[in-house]
């Protein structure tokens, strides 16, 4: 009895620390220092009453090349990709290679690999995420890739480039190019 007992309470501590571990993870508690937009600059990417499709593409497509647009806002010098898994996520994490890194933002802020899909999923359906890292150590930048199941992508922070979160059929078979085991075991 007392044995099980011991199990039971070691089984739920372990349920509990992987949480708290996903939680603070999922938060970049006390490790983020993301460039977020400010208030005004939100404004300019938000769907107002007097808009058309035209009007707001065209609004988002005067900021595509803009480089206080650029994501993630900083200079990455690392980034981890993780599967995207309840509890077990975090320690997934795969780092990448010099040419990966400098791929995958050339990917972020090329709005080609973008497409104008409506954005009406959450980031816990995303089979993989990345995570970018400045000199600090410190998470400046998240991009989540819903692939298998609709082709989106949610990042922060904010890029006009890619609009508002579908995938070009470019844009997924680029990403497939770096999200397959191709990245050394950290």
């Amino acid at each position: 009895m007392r044995r099980r007992k011991i199990i039971f309470l070691t089984l739920i501590s372990l349920l509990v620390f992987l949480s708290v571990v996903d939680w603070l993870n999922a938060k970049d508690y006390f490790q983020s220092d993301y460039k977020v937009l400010t208030t005004e600059q939100e404004d300019l990417f938000k769907w107002k009453d007097e808009d058309d499709t035209n009007s707001f593409q065209e609004r988002y497509r005067k900021y595509f090349f803009d480089k206080d647009y650029f994501f993630p806002g900083q200079k990455v010098t690392k980034i981890k990709l993780y599967k995207n898994i309840p509890l077990l996520g975090p320690w997934t994490g795969k780092t990448l290679n010099s040419a990966q890194i400098k791929s995958l933002i050339h990917f972020c802020n090329d709005p080609t690999n973008f497409d104008w899909d409506e954005t009406t999923w959450q980031a816990s359906d995303s089979e993989y995420y990345f995570k970018l890292f400045n000199n600090k150590n410190l998470v400046i930048g998240k991009i989540y890739f819903c692939l298998e199941k609709c082709g989106m992508t949610n990042s922060k922070p904010f890029c006009p480039a890619m609009k508002t979160g579908g995938l070009s059929e470019k844009g997924k078979k680029q990403i497939e190019k770096l999200i397959p085991d191709k990245t050394s075991r950290n």
